[in-house]
């Protein structure tokens, strides 16, 4: 049974001296010399705090952010293994972030914060500063702070002050990742990361579509933040003679220039409490079925198949739809039915499909996630922002 451990008081508070001006009516947020204090409650010094053994950490604002009218305050938890959260740089240098933002945040002022997601964050960091070592069992100092904001409002941003928690020890417990991104140096021109696809009805199977030039590297991770690469990868499956070795630098080099389905399926190993992780190449392919496609249901139809661009942020272009109809759409991964990898157009992005849908889009979805076609048009996908349109 997981013990529920450590209270910090996150007291003091957010001064704003917002004084809610009144224009017509309309409140007016003053957001200049926002301050939060957090304060770290008494505890045994002695004790030794094992997260991945604990359920929650419980931290509160003794006192809501007053920003002069009621607003809705977003609580982020910051964690570091080191004081200075973040690196020292030279005067004409940005410092390096030493840190990690828990994904979950809070509109409570009083916060139950997964230790599970406090330990990965911790070993995550951890491994990145010591070449991979494992930190489990071993004491550590870890230093919080909190972050709030305003919902949806930008340059409301408040930290407090850091806290130092000693004698914590951290144990790495394999998971099967919530989500998987991808990173090179043809993924957004090498300037960002894109999220896998999870698989419908596959819980820790991913897929993608992405292209690859001649000799481009690449790393996934279950964060932005990707680095996990060859070595990091349990298997390789070769099914497009894409040409995968391992890079100088252990990225995952593709010598074969082309788009390419990349399908991720994660198990974990209770017995050595490790993540396995299988990676098949298959050749990259999408395609529209359905109403719009003249009530042709065919999986893998040929006659429906996309056309592939020539280069990584270029246009995928479906045929012209013969009839009207629900949009119907899917990246094709063998093996698998088409609607475990189907996707729709939502605000102007690409929405994977991680609910049943017996009828439609419309019907058990929702009328924002279906895409209307006439007859003439034609699907446009840009696969490496995942966004697209119909025209």
């Amino acid at each position: 049974m997981k013990q529920k451990i450590l209270q910090f008081a996150l007291c003091g508070a957010l001064m704003l001296t917002s004084c809610a001006k009144e224009n017509d009516s309309n409140p007016t947020l003053n957001t200049d010399n926002l301050q939060m204090t957090l304060l770290e409650s008494a505890y045994p010094t002695s004790l030794i705090i094992d997260l991945s053994k604990s359920e929650t950490l419980n931290l509160k604002v003794q006192e809501q952010p007053n920003y002069g009218f009621p607003a809705v305050t977003i609580y982020s938890v910051q964690v570091s293994i080191d004081p200075a959260f973040m690196d020292v740089a030279p005067s004409d240098a940005a410092p390096t972030v030493k840190y990690t933002t828990l994904s979950t945040t809070y509109t409570s002022a009083d916060m139950n914060v997964d230790a599970m997601e406090l330990n990965n964050a911790i070993i995550k960091m951890y491994q990145s500063a010591n070449n991979g070592a494992d930190p489990t069992g071993l004491e550590l100092n870890i230093y919080l702070r909190v972050k709030a904001e305003v919902s949806r409002t930008q340059g409301t941003e408040c930290y407090s002050n850091v806290i130092q928690m000693s004698k914590v020890t951290v144990a790495y417990v394999a998971a099967i990742p919530k989500n998987l991104f991808l990173s090179g140096t043809s993924v957004k021109g090498g300037n960002g990361a894109k999220e896998w696809a999870p698989v419908y009805g596959a819980p820790g199977n991913f897929y993608t579509l992405a292209y690859f030039g001649a000799g481009d590297t690449f790393l996934w991770g279950d964060s932005e933040d990707t680095g996990a690469g060859y070595s990091r990868t349990s298997s390789f499956d070769d099914q497009a003679g894409a040409g995968i070795e391992e890079a100088e630098d252990g990225s995952i080099r593709v010598k074969n220039a082309g788009w390419y389905v990349l399908n991720m399926a994660t198990v974990v190993d209770k017995a050595k409490n490790a993540l396995v992780c299988d990676l098949t190449f298959y050749p990259g392919a999408a395609y529209v079925i359905g109403n719009a496609a003249g009530g042709d249901w065919t999986d893998s139809n040929p006659d429906w198949q996309m056309t592939p661009p020539a280069t990584a942020d270029g246009i995928w272009e479906s045929p012209a739809f013969t009839a009207g109809g629900e949009l119907r759409a899917y990246i094709k991964v063998p093996g698998l039915d088409w609607w475990k990898t189907e996707f729709t157009l939502y605000k102007g992005g690409l929405y994977w499909r991680t609910v049943d849908i017996p009828s439609n889009w419309n019907e058990n979805v929702g009328s924002a996630y279906s895409v209307t076609c006439a007859e003439g048009q034609k699907l446009y996908v840009n696969f490496d922002t995942l966004t697209g349109e119909v025209k």
